[in-house]
């Protein structure tokens, strides 16, 4: 099936999928539905999860959107599958297409358990908003959505990031920027003034009541593709609040802070790590770091960035950062590329706050990882007569 293809028929199966029976058939019993949003524990598998703890996954069932807020990663309805079934993206389609009776060109073939039904007039108001927003007007909403909110008073997000170890300088090269609850309605009125409501809808910052999505969460992470800001992801500064982050419509569309690759010559060190806040702990004490949106987010096409650096992996110390470490060292190799581990009891922001010398113990951590990688390829090659191609 051709890239189009394949696109339109995902667009065609989220379209159609009734996300309450969807995400239901995966969730506990326990699970709590309040209007459109659906909470649970997390049941992905590679999350590796205790099953003991609180509801960490949220689910917005109008939008057909997960967030795990555990792992810091979320998506749509085809992500969501992805992770449940191992599957692959074209997988993930195909067979949920098979499931709704949509043929390989998105045409109907029988009715089905997951398809969702409307009535015509609740089709008619709801596609419009449904429909994706073109990438470039989606990058224009996220560069004025910053632009906006950098006219209000930043020093509580500031204060925020300070107290995690979190420069005010890695803040503005980063480009994070905070908005006041004060402020809320001067930001809102702000975008109106901007844009058409349908696009504010159609981008995930505004919902279908014509108000701005992003209440709680005002401390935004922009992601940014040759120097625009393409995507956006906000997490909330407020005890309590769960879940701690929200994001605009689609998927992640890249490693967070990817874009400062561009700048690095080759065979610098670059670290693998997981979300916002590590990767804003490596930027504050002079290390180059790209972040993962949870642990297991991390996809095949974004490996080519990374092919001229020697990447040097520093996820959590737990389960999950374990078991990502070990399926991301084997992607690497698949690629005949490598990637060097940097094991910490916890995560990058715990050690960096918690030891006075961190700097120095990271980098000694990181020489003898990448030297340990040495004498592993050079085992491999004295075995081997195809030697394998290093990124150092």
């Amino acid at each position: 099936m051709e890239k189009g293809s394949l696109r339109e028929l995902c667009e065609e199966v989220k379209r159609r999928l009734d996300y309450r029976s969807f995400f239901m058939r995966y969730c506990r019993s326990d699970a709590r539905i309040t209007s459109d949003k659906l909470h649970t524990r997390c049941p992905i598998p590679t999350h590796a999860h205790s099953g003991q703890g609180g509801h960490s996954l949220s689910i917005d069932l109008r939008r057909g959107l997960f967030h795990c807020f555990a792992r810091e990663e979320g998506g749509d309805a085809i992500r969501f599958y992805e992770l449940m079934h191992n599957a692959s993206f074209p997988r993930a389609v195909r067979e949920l297409a098979r499931e709704l009776g949509l043929s390989p060109d998105g045409t109907s073939q029988a009715g089905h358990s997951l398809r969702h039904a409307p009535e015509p007039s609740e089709l008619l108001e709801e596609r419009a908003v449904e429909e994706p927003l073109p990438g470039a007007r989606l990058a224009a909403v996220c560069e004025s959505f910053l632009e906006v909110c950098k006219g209000e008073e930043q020093m509580e997000g500031i204060n925020y990031l300070s107290r995690r170890g979190i420069s005010a300088r890695a803040m503005k090269r980063a480009g994070v920027v905070y908005f006041p609850r004060r402020a809320y309605r001067r930001v809102m009125k702000g975008m109106l003034d901007k844009f058409e409501l349908q696009e504010l809808q159609q981008s995930g910052l505004f919902n279908t009541q014509a108000h701005l999505t992003f209440y709680k969460h005002r401390l935004l992470f922009p992601f940014y593709a040759e120097g625009r800001a393409v995507y956006l992801q906000a997490r909330t500064t407020a005890s309590g609040v769960e879940p701690r982050w929200h994001n605009m419509r689609g998927p992640v569309p890249s490693l967070y802070n990817a874009d400062a690759l561009h700048h690095l010559l080759s065979g610098e060190i670059v670290y693998l790590v997981e979300g916002f806040t590590d990767t804003l702990t490596l930027l504050t004490h002079g290390f180059t770091a790209v972040g993962l949106v949870g642990a297991g987010g991390l996809k095949e096409e974004w490996l080519a960035p990374l092919a001229r650096f020697r990447v040097v992996a520093a996820l959590d110390g737990d389960r999950a950062g374990e078991s990502a470490t070990a399926r991301y060292q084997e992607l690497f190799a698949a690629r005949r590329l490598r990637l060097a581990q940097v094991r910490l009891a916890t995560d990058v922001n715990d050690f960096f706050r918690h030891h006075p010398s961190a700097p120095l113990e990271f980098s000694l951590l990181t020489e003898a990882a990448l030297e340990k990688q040495k004498s592993e390829d050079r085992s491999q090659e004295s075995e081997d007569s195809t030697p394998l191609t290093r990124i150092f």
